[in-house]
């Protein structure tokens, strides 16, 4: 069953929504009359972001992202959000604690609720997405700093750890990438929308929303540059993969090279079938035999060492 909650507003009410059912869907739509194909994105999972304006109401889907510290996953939390003059509602999982904690903090203290005295709600929505957007940084500091772990432990040795930590890693940083690319583009769209649309108070462009698009800039920046990064790790981590394997190859082919005449040598000493075999008959033929091995292991590793091979 739904969790339906309301903060009333000077001039507007914000109803925030948890676990959203079929029910309360009938309910939204016979109500406010929203579009069909909008409370459907509402019952559904969206995998993009965006924003569709009406004539009475504008509708958008945010996706957040949300760090499961169990799984090390990152996670798409949807955020629906309908706006109008009189009303913003909300719906969400429950999950965005941080948003949930805003809705709390303004539904029991009225005079924080006092601070929004517009005849429409865009400073709130401004609020939300203002705290969202600075929820981001947290989850991108903390992907900075599991880079810095990875480039530690692939110069002390551990590469072969890394391998799966550094897809670990990258993954998280490609699906950030893909919450968070469209961001910028909504974030215009509803500025355009607030200041043309005759419903909301917003008639020229808003510095505060100017500032929703530039830290979106600053989020992909971050995420241009941990893109970068992380494919510069796996690429090293690689090289020094490779490096080890070329070199623990290496000193297997020397061994085969040295191993290979000793072992010709050997054989040929161990047929029985000629009785003119040089030693057969002197009691120190094994000797001399050992000695002739000896002389050609040392005359190959001299080589080695003098060719640099070794």
């Amino acid at each position: 069953m739904a969790n339906i909650q309301r903060s009333e507003f000077k001039h507007f009410t914000w109803t925030n929504i948890t676990d959203f059912d079929d029910a309360t869907a009938v309910k939204l739509q016979e109500e406010y009359r929203f579009h069909p194909l909008d409370i459907a994105d509402c019952l559904s999972q969206s995998q993009r972001s965006k924003l569709d304006a009406y004539d009475k109401y504008t509708f958008l889907v945010i996706l957040f992202p949300l760090y499961n510290y169990e799984t090390r996953e990152i996670q798409a939390v949807e955020l629906d959000i309908f706006i109008s003059t009189k009303y913003i509602i909300t719906i969400s999982d429950g999950t965005l604690k941080i948003f949930n904690d805003f809705f709390d903090l303004l539904r029991l203290h009225t005079d924080l609720r006092n601070q929004y005295e517009e005849k429409s709600p865009e400073k709130l929505l401004y609020e939300m997405l203002h705290r969202l957007f600075l929820y981001v940084f947290p989850i991108v500091d903390h992907l900075y700093m599991d880079c810095n772990k990875i480039e530690q432990a692939i110069f002390s040795g551990k590469e072969k750890r890394m391998i799966s930590e550094i897809l670990l890693i990258r993954r998280n940083i490609t699906d950030l990438r893909k919450i968070m690319q469209v961001h910028k583009n909504v974030v215009q769209k509803a500025i355009i929308t607030l200041k043309d649309a005759p419903l909301y108070m917003m008639k020229k462009t808003d510095a505060y929303y100017e500032s929703l698009v530039d830290t979106t800039k600053e989020i992909w920046v971050n995420l241009e540059n941990l893109r970068e990064r992380i494919e510069a790790l796996q690429q090293t981590n690689e090289s020094q993969i490779s490096f080890k394997l070329s070199d623990i190859m290496r000193i297997l082919t020397i061994i085969s090279v040295i191993t290979f005449p000793v072992t010709l040598l050997a054989t040929l000493f161990g047929m029985n079938t000629v009785r003119s075999m040089p030693f057969i008959e002197s009691d120190l033929g094994f000797w001399y035999i050992l000695g002739i091995m000896a002389v050609i292991i040392t005359t190959m590793l001299t080589i080695f060492r003098r060719k640099g091979w070794m």
